[in-house]
């Protein structure tokens, strides 16, 4: 599997959790008990951490060759 092959993996896995983010903040609008809506909201909170991972992590192998090495052949160990 090539980088834009994984790339494209990762959208669509996004796509899906931000989907089902939208399907949890419905059910944290309906429900009635703070504990319901607490835990829905720490539940969108850990989805929305998944969703801007896997999108950096998109972009990263969407990028990967745009670099063309120059960046890391520059830097100097500490």
């Amino acid at each position: 599997m090539t980088l834009h092959e994984m790339s494209k993996e990762y959208r669509a896995n996004t796509a899906l959790l931000e989907l089902r983010v939208k399907q949890l903040q419905a059910a944290q609008r309906l429900a009635r008990q703070k504990e319901v809506r607490f835990r829905l909201k720490r539940r969108i909170g850990c989805l929305r951490m998944l969703i801007n991972e896997s999108r950096k992590a998109a972009f990263e192998m969407e990028h990967y060759h745009d670099r063309g090495g120059v960046a890391y052949d520059e830097r100097r160990a500490v």
